[in-house]
């Protein structure tokens, strides 16, 4: 399926995280602006952390200081549950040259933008074969990428 404008992304991004088991992970450029923070996408991700007992959202990032100074509603969430969410962002020159951004769901469903800044991209909520590849493509930049210490909540 081909999503061409806003309204489909966060319809997209919302129905993978409902159809998550326990994995979903999240490559994206500053948290995606207008996608992320949505509520209805916000309500999908909470649920998941909330009520699937281990469930972990993985997201990278490749500029965590923007949606910091943002006040991203993503990263207020993240915050008050990090036994949940786990950010990194990537360090490594040939990741940050990465210009795509995508969902992916151990459910066996993607959303992938060639652009990461445009919410253009193609998704299927039941295309196992390419959910894995995606989610092992981010295994990968998993790995080379540094824990985001700086978006932590501080207990004041």
């Amino acid at each position: 399926m081909e999503v061409e404008h806003q309204a489909q992304a966060i319809q997209t991004v919302a129905a993978l995280a409902q159809d998550t088991r326990s994995l979903l992970c999240i490559y994206s450029r500053e948290l995606d602006p207008g996608l992320l923070d949505a509520p209805a996408v916000l309500d999908a991700l909470r649920a998941l952390a909330v009520h699937h007992r281990g469930a972990q959202i993985r997201i990278l990032l490749q500029d965590p200081l923007v949606p910091q100074r943002a006040g991203s509603a993503l990263l207020t969430l993240a915050q008050r549950l990090p036994s949940s969410f786990v950010l990194r962002a990537v360090d490594e020159p040939v990741d940050r040259s990465y210009a795509g951004a995508f969902v992916a769901s151990d459910g066996g469903g993607y959303y992938f933008r060639p652009l990461g800044h445009r919410f253009e991209g193609q998704a299927e909520l039941a295309a196992p074969g390419r959910s894995r590849q995606l989610r092992d493509e981010f295994g990968r930049f998993w790995e080379r990428a540094r824990p985001c210490t700086e978006l932590r909540a501080l207990g004041l």
